[in-house]
């Protein structure tokens, strides 16, 4: 390509090109988009619907581990004392 100036026309020429590119590109994209979708939405319904009988009533039950049940209590104790330390920081600070 030499290094004499472009036209307007040739210029303008130019950037249709390059967006004419760039929307068959996003076409292209967005379709490759649509199509991985709908397979994972297939591949999800269908992981859904081979599940375990066992493993659907598990979930639904809500039912927490002993484990979660200590760590649930220990972080509420947490929070308690933590918001009291708060409180007694600001008093002293207020009354100093």
């Amino acid at each position: 390509m030499t290094n004499e100036p472009k036209t307007r026309e040739e210029y303008r020429q130019q950037k249709e090109a390059e967006e004419t590119a760039f929307k068959q590109r996003d076409q292209e994209r967005l379709r490759t988009e649509r199509e991985y979708a709908r397979e994972q939405q297939k591949e999800a319904l269908k992981a859904v619907t081979e599940d375990e009988p066992e493993t659907a009533t598990r979930r639904t039950k809500k039912v927490d581990p002993p484990a979660v049940k200590r760590m649930k209590k220990r972080l509420n104790w947490a929070i308690g004392i933590t918001f009291g330390l708060i409180i007694i920081v600001y008093l002293i600070l207020f009354f100093l």
